[in-house]
């Protein structure tokens, strides 16, 4: 014997099916954040200084996130939010670098001016008349 499902039945079925299929679909994550958090960072090792100390980086990461983008707008969310939190990391290491390289320089004009110093008092001896009040 069959059985036959009521035509409400049949229909709240229906909806759920499609309810359920749908909500898969539906889940794809925004690449949205990523690419705002990408691109924050690449504006703040571009205010770091990377242009100049880190050019290769911030390159990298410039790239990066321009690929996110388009993958976002193709609809490939997953694929630019990888590629959007790399470039977020790449964004990083290039800040990071030119702040060891803007130390690392300051450090070595340090260095040069302790040694005109030292120099200086080497010439003029502690008992010099120029190192007497």
């Amino acid at each position: 014997m069959k059985t036959i499902l009521p035509a409400s039945a049949l229909a709240r079925a229906c909806v759920v099916a499609l309810a359920a299929g749908a909500s898969g679909c539906a889940h794809q994550p925004s690449a949205a954040p990523a690419l705002a958090a990408g691109t924050a960072s690449l504006d703040a090792a571009r205010a770091a200084g990377a242009p100049e100390y880190a050019s290769a980086e911030l390159e990298r990461a410039r790239g990066k996130l321009d690929r996110a983008r388009d993958l976002a707008q193709q609809g490939r969310q997953r694929e630019a939010i990888r590629l959007a939190e790399e470039a977020e990391a790449d964004a990083q290491v290039a800040r990071a670098s030119a702040g060891a390289e803007r130390s690392r320089r300051a450090m070595t004009e340090v260095e040069a001016s302790l040694q005109m110093l030292r120099d200086e008092v080497a010439r003029t001896g502690p008992g010099s008349p120029r190192s007497q009040p």
